[in-house]
């Protein structure tokens, strides 16, 4: 009996934690979107969460996020839409290259919002030079500090 446990201990480790990974997305990323948060009406379990996305430039999305990656299963706040591989398939008769496009999953947030948001890039860029900008203010005065300190030596 004491192996069954053995195996689930590392699998607990292992666990992916949605909500704990939904609101560090969430503050990683909450000054580069307009809103950001977890959706309140699809329901979330131990392996997905769903989040709802409104970027810089006003296009809003769902976004399942699981161990797999981040999804976009809608246009709209918390709403999944219908099989899109069906539904492409009554729009256009064809199946081919619907699952590709459809199904495409990305392995951070940040590559989710570089292809949904050109602000997106525009907006990280621009609090990375700031962050940059306040370093070297810094190094400045403790450089000066330095300074001063051998002057009065």
């Amino acid at each position: 009996m004491g192996e069954p446990k053995a195996t689930a201990e590392p699998a607990e480790e292992q666990a992916f934690n949605c909500e704990d990974e939904a609101n560090a997305i969430i503050n990683d990323v909450k000054a580069h979107v307009a809103e950001i948060c977890i959706s309140s009406k699809l329901a979330s379990d131990a392996t997905q969460i769903y989040l709802n996305i409104r970027t810089i430039e006003s296009a809003t999305c769902c976004v399942q996020v699981s161990s797999r990656g981040f999804k976009i299963v809608s246009s709209q706040y918390d709403t999944i839409d219908e099989d899109s591989r069906i539904s492409a398939l009554l729009r256009n008769g064809q199946d081919e290259g619907v699952d590709e496009e459809e199904e495409e999953i990305f392995e951070t947030p940040y590559a989710l919002l570089d292809k949904i948001s050109p602000r997106y890039v525009e907006s990280f860029g621009n609090q990375l030079c700031q962050q940059l900008r306040a370093l070297q203010q810094m190094r400045t005065e403790f450089n000066e500090e330095d300074e001063e300190e051998e002057e009065e030596k």
